[in-house]
């Protein structure tokens, strides 16, 4: 096995402290449900409006149902937003409303 020629000291396993694996795990399901424009849209809407209903998104976006609903659960999955039930009617709202500045500062 090839080793790493270097004069620099290696770094061993250990030496550089990483987050907890249930960290990154969460890490990487919210970056991933940023990952698509429609649900950085929704994110947008609901800081602007803090409680949308799944037909208001299709009215916003001019998306179907079933569109809305498969970016809602990706971003409910990721933890980003929460879900409210009146009657038959589903209802969206930011959990951090600050999670749109925090994406912003990624950006920069």
């Amino acid at each position: 096995m090839d080793q790493c020629i270097t004069d620099i000291p290696r770094v061993r396993r250990g030496d550089v402290p990483l987050p907890q694996e249930e960290a990154i795990q969460r890490i990487a399901s919210v970056t991933k449900a940023f990952s698509d424009p429609i649900r950085l849209k929704m994110v947008y809407l609901l800081s602007k409006q803090s409680d949308l209903c799944t037909c208001e998104f299709e009215e916003l976006l001019d998306l179907s149902q079933s569109k809305v609903s498969y970016h809602l659960k990706i971003l409910l999955d990721a933890g980003v937003i929460d879900r409210e039930i009146h009657g038959s009617w589903s209802h969206y709202s930011l959990r951090n409303p600050k999670i749109l500045e925090q994406v912003h500062a990624l950006s920069q």
